[in-house]
């Protein structure tokens, strides 16, 4: 893989390695870098910020000049952009060192799993990373490649700045629309998208767009807002907009140790975000049917109860319309209901 190393202005500067999986947002073709800037073979310039490069495009600017422009869906866009560059989430807590940051991330289950199970060596690229916790996890405990995408800048810098001063390897920052994106189709072996695609104007077009990057044979991993699930948060949501934030005690997610920059972006991004929708495991299956992918397992189980040694990447039973009903019900019952209703599927691409 040709690779081209991008060097700050300064020797305290981060270093951002370019390979050609990292392309341009409108023409889809490698990048070249020139100076202090990236240019595209269509003469598309490109800034680098703290080793980030700058490639977020809007949406009708992406489009062929064919398919109209009415930009309302950047106007969301902007509006979530806006909103976490006043609170990147989830942050840093301010004790945060790499192996207190590594212990920390090994005590969930999923992460731990996800460290242990991703294949040798594999392309991982995370769609709205944020401030980078888990792609700068998977980068220091694995031998992946890491490209942690999402369209705050402010966030972006957050996890480089941590990469940096940890020096972890292998991950590369970068700031895109999920929408329009600048990495290569097919060349990746995972791509992670948890808890994002349902802040955008259209959850099942995010959807296809990103299915895009996967290879054949490779994975992609949705996390989703899950509508019987997230009723608890729903109920605190209404308390907060009549009674105040002093009902808050009620959110067991804010009972941990946070620091308070943690402690304030949980609170916006769970109850004050401009832009939500929620859906169901048998709504993504669908999706996943539709782009060529099928259904390989869930969190939570469909069928069985999940377990702690559990493979995420062994296909599991979906199950029936009515079982996953059952999931989503349960799901309100347990500590899934109480931190924010969110449900993770996992589907593999065809092979052709």
């Amino acid at each position: 893989m040709l690779e081209q190393v991008v060097r700050g202005q300064s020797a305290t500067d981060p270093v951002m390695v370019l390979d050609d999986n990292i392309v341009c947002p409108i023409d889809g073709k490698p990048l070249e870098v020139v100076g202090d800037l990236l240019i595209s073979q269509s003469g598309r310039e490109y800034k680098i910020s703290d080793g980030v490069p700058l490639l977020y495009v809007d949406e009708k600017d992406a489009r062929p000049p064919s398919v109209a422009r009415a930009g309302t869906e950047d106007t969301v866009t902007h509006n979530v952009q806006e909103f976490y560059e006043d609170a990147p989430f989830p942050n840093y807590n301010a004790h945060d060192t790499l192996a207190s940051f590594v212990r920390q991330a090994d005590t969930g289950v999923f992460a731990k799993l996800l460290r242990k199970q991703i294949p040798i060596k594999a392309n991982v690229l995370e769609i709205g990373c944020g401030t980078g916790q888990l792609s700068n996890f998977l980068a220091a405990t694995t031998s992946s490649r890491v490209y942690a995408t999402d369209m705050t800048l402010a966030s972006l810098r957050l996890g480089q700045a941590f990469a940096s001063k940890n020096n972890i390897e292998g991950i590369r920052f970068i700031q895109m629309n999920l929408f329009a994106p600048s990495i290569r189709p097919r060349s990746m072996d995972l791509v992670i998208a948890n808890g994002v695609l349902h802040h955008t104007h259209d959850t099942k077009k995010a959807f296809m767009s990103i299915s895009q990057c996967v290879k054949p044979g490779g994975f992609i991993l949705v996390g989703l807002y899950n509508r019987i699930g997230r009723l608890r948060t729903d109920f605190r949501r209404a308390l907060v907009r009549v009674f105040g934030q002093g009902v808050l005690f009620l959110d067991p997610h804010l009972r941990k140790n946070l620091s308070p920059d943690k402690r304030r972006a949980w609170i916006r991004d769970q109850y004050f975000h401009p832009q939500e929708r929620k859906h169901s495991i048998s709504e993504l299956i669908e999706w996943f049917d539709e782009a060529n992918f099928s259904f390989v397992s869930s969190i939570p189980k469909i069928i069985g109860s999940f377990g702690a040694d559990e493979d995420l990447f062994k296909p599991q039973d979906p199950g029936t319309r009515l079982d996953r009903v059952m999931a989503e019900v349960e799901m309100l019952f347990s500590h899934f209901g109480g931190e924010g209703g969110l449900f993770l599927c996992i589907g593999r691409k065809s092979l052709d």
